[in-house]
């Protein structure tokens, strides 16, 4: 064990004495609050004259798990701190993202005095100088990236502002601190969902971001909120519980619905409401049909393999492209391109790109000689808009670039192993690493030198599976007895895994061949 230890310690790059801060238990003195920063005392401040006056506030979020956990924070701590505020999540196909002009005359028209924006406002200039003119007051609270133009906003509650922090945060997590700051006390529920906007919106597990996570850990495995355990089957939570399950159902009803049904949402998480089990029984159907439908999509496009890189029309809603391009750039490694038709506008086709280390998908639009009505994003995950006519040409474009630029995605490090390793202790050793996530992830181990001719299979030879100990076997669903010459000595990449099965625990250690 000891072994392993250090090779764990070099693989993260950590010091004992680093490793033993990393495993002291969560605390929440851990994290720094935003109490006493200029910038939050006079948002207070402000939000308290609002509350004796009765001014009617609207909190504005956003469509995606981050928005909807972050609108729904403020939502609650405002109901405590004594404000009736409402909320809007805006629709990916009816507004788009962000606040708008259209909104803000909407809003002014209803009598609201201010807009208290969550996940979004730092870029929406337009839309910032229309609520100016109405006499709108607009308090942004978001983790966006600024862009050239200094938001026309009194107060503006960012990371950036407030010097947060040596790593990004997520919105929801920068809603709790202010909720914190608000009611002068920490909620635990509203810190699980901080936590869980953490998780969705990648936010690297590290520093801050993993105390925040560890806490909402230690408060899920001992009473999960009802809104989080009728979401999963599960009754261990860990990161993935959130990445596979959970957060994917809060952000399936933004990816597919085309009306405001992703407000649903803010009575599920922001609300005590009564019919929780049917709102919860609500998300699992959308997650449900927004997985059949992409499946659908998958099954029904052509894809060259010889092509350079894959740039496909899709039959599914805009909101599910991205998904699907993430998981073609998985299967094909190579940069994709999906496109769908625009819900407004069917001669307009909207597209995501993903791609890796290598290919810039930024610089690849602009080589593209084709008008672009839309793009944004960053060199390997970004948006586009064009002409229905234009995809042949887009397509030639991109297909040509990707010829000249191959991905080059980072070499797996891996951590060597010896059978001898493969434990339950070995896997309560690495556990103690974590929570792992974006920017911390799971480690990935290395079984060398084995002898094939020893390997035992299951289902008619289908799937390995080797029997290490009593609750401990090398198992793979892609390997199997006619995969290997027995002749060769063989190495495998491999990970942990529990199993929990009528209250017994065993322990998979999954395996991939390397190549």
């Amino acid at each position: 064990m000891e072994g392993l230890f250090e090779r764990l310690l070099t693989y993260y790059g950590l010091s004992r004495e680093e490793y033993e801060k990393l495993i002291l238990p969560p605390s929440f003195r851990s994290i720094p609050l935003i109490d006493d920063h200029p910038i939050v005392k006079k948002a207070i401040e402000r939000l308290e004259k609002a509350r004796d006056a009765k001014e009617k506030i609207l909190i504005y979020g956003d469509y995606d798990a981050d928005g909807v956990c972050s609108a729904s924070i403020l939502l609650r701590s405002f109901k405590e701190f004594g404000i009736d505020a409402s909320g809007y999540l805006p629709s990916r196909y009816l507004d788009g993202y962000g606040l708008t002009v259209e909104n803000v005359k909407k809003i002014a028209a209803k009598g609201f005095s201010i807009i208290f924006t969550c996940d979004n406002g730092v870029t929406a200039h337009e839309a910032l100088k229309c609520a100016k003119e109405l006499g709108v007051e607009v308090i942004i609270l978001d983790h966006h990236e600024f862009d050239d133009v200094k938001p026309e906003c009194d107060i503006v509650i960012h990371p950036e502002t407030l010097s947060y922090g040596e790593y990004p945060i997520s919105a929801g997590y920068l809603s709790f601190l202010f909720s914190e700051a608000l009611l002068k006390k920490v909620d635990s529920y509203l810190l699980v969902l901080g936590a869980i906007s953490t998780i969705s919106d990648m936010m690297p597990i590290r520093g801050h971001n993993r105390e925040i996570v560890r806490l909402m850990l230690e408060i899920v495995n001992k009473e999960p909120p009802e809104v989080i355990s009728l979401l999963t089957d599960k009754r261990i939570f860990d990161v993935s519980t959130f990445q596979m399950e959970i957060c994917p159902k809060i952000n399936a009803v933004g990816r597919l619905e085309k009306g405001t049904e992703i407000n649903r949402l803010l009575h599920y998480f922001a609300n005590d409401l009564s019919d929780k089990v049917a709102l919860a029984r609500y998300l699992n159907e959308v997650n449900a049909r927004r997985k059949e439908i992409t499946k659908e999509a998958e099954e029904s496009i052509e894809i060259n393999e010889t092509d350079a890189a894959i740039v496909v029309k899709a039959n599914m809603p805009e909101g599910l492209n991205g998904l699907l391009a993430s998981k073609l750039l998985s299967v094909y490694k190579k940069p994709v391109c999906v496109f769908s038709e625009m819900n407004k506008n069917p001669d307009v086709l909207v597209g995501s790109l993903r791609s890796e280390e290598g290919f810039d998908v930024i610089e690849a639009l602009d080589d593209v000689r084709v008008p672009l009505l839309t793009k944004g994003g960053h060199p390997f995950a970004a948006g586009v808009s064009i002409n229905k006519k234009d995809f042949e040409a887009f397509k030639k474009d991109m297909l040509f670039s990707a010829l000249k630029h191959k991905l080059s995605p980072k070499k797996q490090n891996y951590v060597p192993l010896v059978l001898g390793e493969c434990s339950m202790q070995s896997y309560r050793l690495i556990e103690s690493f974590g929570p792992f996530g974006f920017c911390w992830e799971t480690p990935k181990f290395l079984l060398t030198n084995l002898d094939p001719s020893t390997f035992t299979y299951i289902k008619d030879g289908k799937y390995l599976s080797v029997k290490i100990s009593s609750d401990v076997r090398l198992f793979s669903f892609e390997i199997n007895e006619n995969s290997f010459d027995l002749d060769s000595k063989v190495d495998l990449a491999c990970s942990f895994k529990i199993n929990e099965y009528k209250g017994r625990r065993s322990l998979d250690i999954l395996c991939q061949k390397t190549f």
